[in-house]
């Protein structure tokens, strides 16, 4: 791809991510990553969040995860999530996961699919309410649209062990990732969150922008990097 064709695919996410309407939440982040072998790996990210035009919701989240390769289309990346605390009605969180995740080349087309299972145990720190317990299986389809940018549709739901037992979340992503250089890479999405098994349920739209970065490493290397965060880990 030319360096022009780039900054122009580039400059059209930052604009799609800007140009919203409604009460909107904005996710914006920046992940660090780093192969040590060719089978183990590890991430750090930090991501912030609002809901654009009130100030709710105003917060960081810091993320650290670790990745295994257990074979050639998967896997396994255990991780955890603070997100410290922003107000009295705003404690601080912690979540420890554990994603498993596959992809599938289709043959010699442009389209691959992506599967991620995430278990989650999550609990506000230094407050009297419960924990929870969730398991978030996720499945998409990756459109390679040019030589160093896909398109990427994904659906994903939440089911609750803890007191409901049950569906409570659908989410819809459409996303776009640019590749800008052999360190730097782009992602922004647009995602519909809807509440399942309540009275009156909600629909959430989001935007987010995310950029990762691959950390430098002096040694010679005799395998290809294979990114194995693929999908941000808060996409």
């Amino acid at each position: 791809m030319q360096p022009l064709t780039s900054r122009i695919i580039v400059a059209c996410l930052i604009l799609a991510s800007t140009v919203v309407l409604g009460q909107h939440s904005l996710f914006t982040g920046v992940s660090f990553e780093h192969e040590v072998t060719p089978r183990y790996g590890y991430e750090f990210e930090v991501e912030h969040r609002k809901t654009l035009g009130t100030g709710v919701d105003n917060r960081v989240l810091l993320l650290f995860a670790i990745n295994r390769k257990v074979g050639d289309r998967v896997n396994v990346a255990p991780g955890v999530r603070l997100t410290p605390r922003y107000g009295p009605q705003d404690p601080t969180v912690l979540r420890l996961f554990t994603d498993i995740n596959y992809k599938l080349s289709l043959g010699e087309s442009p389209f691959s699919l992506e599967g991620r299972l995430r278990t989650q145990y999550e609990r506000n720190i230094n407050a009297e309410a419960g924990h929870e317990v969730a398991v978030r299986p996720r499945i998409g389809l990756v459109y390679k649209l040019l030589e160093f940018t896909e398109v990427v549709a994904e659906y994903e739901l939440r089911y609750r062990f803890d007191r409901r037992n049950e569906v409570v979340r659908h989410r819809y992503t459409f996303g776009v990732g640019q590749k800008v250089s052999t360190r730097v890479s782009v992602e922004a999405f647009y995602r519909l969150e809807r509440d399942a098994n309540v009275p009156e349920p909600e629909t959430s739209p989001t935007i987010g922008l995310y950029v990762s970065y691959v950390l430098p490493d002096r040694r010679d290397r005799d395998w290809e990097y294979r990114r194995p965060f693929g999908r941000r880990l808060l996409f």
